[in-house]
């Protein structure tokens, strides 16, 4: 059995879906450690992970007000700049490095690693010649990998190869072809989850979904909602993430359309300063809810379009509206709203007329039983049986290991599926997006 070592940052749509795969790889005798922020402890050793924190709780709050200011806000080069400066910068990278590197050592170490800000892993990969296992989550990502090196290419490089140089690693020529270098990639998305904007390069193995089966008889709820979960009609629940980083009128839109319609309202979000003054007698309000069990007793989800809750919805086949602003939650409302399982809005489409014609088209029976047939029929789908081979497969193996040629050699594939044109332009919140794919997405809002 191997010694496998996660590593990842930032909020649950990053962090669950490996601590799933860490729960997967434990059960079946593999020693897992994960290495994330500090309020995923307790999940983690729930399920019987060792867990290591970057952080301190005050840091980590700190870090999430922070990545709120800079994603809000149209002068965003300069914004992304000083959020780099102050948790991505060497000193930060080079003591998750040391962090880290002590729990390396151990014989049949293999890492798997999230995508970007995994620097520490990808440089112990190489330096200590171990497999590693580089991981999207979304499909977005490879993307806006892409993006965020036009934002200041040089500038990472210069960052990157003092890094390396602080480690005895030889300097690099292009900080993106060094993440693009692993040579075992994963999407945790499945090969039908896919959009005809962004296409995702042949070098990513997508193994599906990292979720496990729910079992009714054995949830988690407590008894409270259970009993708002079993009452006829069933309710719909509205979540916008475990951030802040959402609109200031996403509750306020949502929770007054769905409030209309005869049935109980979800509403979870610990951020109760987000909420309207007033709330509707059919709206209930919790800090937290179990997501994923609950939805299966649902009749429609409302949210933001973050990967983890669209997974979630698509797998148990509860219809959802997603309200999305934000990094990968348009692409995810699209893809969503394209196979035909819910309705994707865009800010300005926020209005009250066209979030309850939506709810509306949403809660017909016949939606609900679509949904859940498409469920039904990828129930087999076995993501984390899939990563388990992966890491069964990655021990003593080269084709996982990285080396300098490797870096030197690598070749970065286009993932929109025409030309991409080199000049970027900024959307209306910062968010840095490729001419052609602003365009694509312009002409097929005017066509709705």
């Amino acid at each position: 059995m191997a010694n496998v070592i996660i590593t990842t940052h930032w909020s649950d749509g990053d962090v669950i879906p490996f601590i799933n795969i860490g729960k997967h790889l434990k059960k079946n005798g593999h020693e897992v450690t994960i290495f994330t922020h500090c309020v995923y402890e307790e999940k983690a050793k729930e399920v019987g992970i060792n867990f290591i924190a970057w952080d301190t709780w005050d840091e980590y709050r700190e870090l999430m007000d922070s990545a709120i200011k800079y994603t809000d806000t149209i002068a965003a080069k300069q914004e992304i700049q000083l959020f780099q400066d102050r948790y991505e910068s060497i000193d930060v990278r080079m003591k998750e490095y040391e962090l880290l590197k002590p729990y390396c050592i151990k014989e049949d170490t293999i890492l798997i690693a999230k995508n970007r800000s995994s620097i520490a892993a990808l440089m112990l990969a190489e330096k200590m010649n171990l497999p590693l296992i580089w991981v999207y989550m979304n499909p977005y990502e490879y993307e806006s990998i892409i993006n965020y090196n036009n934002i200041n290419s040089e500038k990472l490089c210069e960052e990157a190869n003092k890094l390396r140089e602080k480690v005895g690693l030889e300097p690099i020529e292009s900080w993106l072809a060094w993440q693009y270098s692993p040579k075992i990639q994963i999407g945790l998305w499945p090969e039908w989850y896919k959009s005809d904007i962004v296409n995702i390069p042949k070098k990513i193995r997508l193994v599906g979904f990292p979720l496990e089966s729910i079992d009714k008889s054995n949830s988690f709820i407590p008894n409270d909602l259970i009993e708002i979960l079993i009452e006829q009609p069933s309710p719909i629940v509205i979540s916008g993430g475990t951030s802040k980083k959402i609109r200031s009128e996403f509750y306020n839109i949502s929770i007054e359309a769905a409030a209309k319609f005869n049935r109980k309202v979800i509403v979870a979000t610990k951020y109760k300063e987000l909420l309207p003054n007033k709330i509707p007698e059919n709206v209930l309000i919790f800090d937290y809810i179990p997501l994923y069990d609950v939805l299966s007793f649902s009749s429609l989800i409302i949210h933001h379009g973050g990967i983890g809750t669209t997974s979630n919805a698509l797998s148990v086949g509860t219809p959802q509206l997603i309200l999305a602003d934000y990094i990968d939650r348009p692409l995810n409302g699209a893809i969503v709203k394209q196979i035909g399982l819910g309705e994707y809005l865009p800010p300005l489409r926020w209005n009250y007329r066209n979030i309850t014609d939506s709810i509306e088209k949403l809660l017909n029976l016949e939606y609900k039983e679509k949904c859940f047939r498409f469920s039904e029929s990828h129930r087999e789908e076995k993501a984390l049986e899939i990563i388990e081979c992966i890491v069964n497969d990655a021990k003593e193996n080269d084709e996982y290991l990285i080396d300098y040629e490797t870096i030197k050699g690598c070749i970065i594939e286009k993932t929109f599926n025409s030309t991409i044109n080199k000049e970027k332009v900024e959307d209306t919140n910062g968010t840095i997006l490729s001419k052609d794919i602003k365009k694509h997405l312009l002409e097929r809002m005017k066509k709705r």
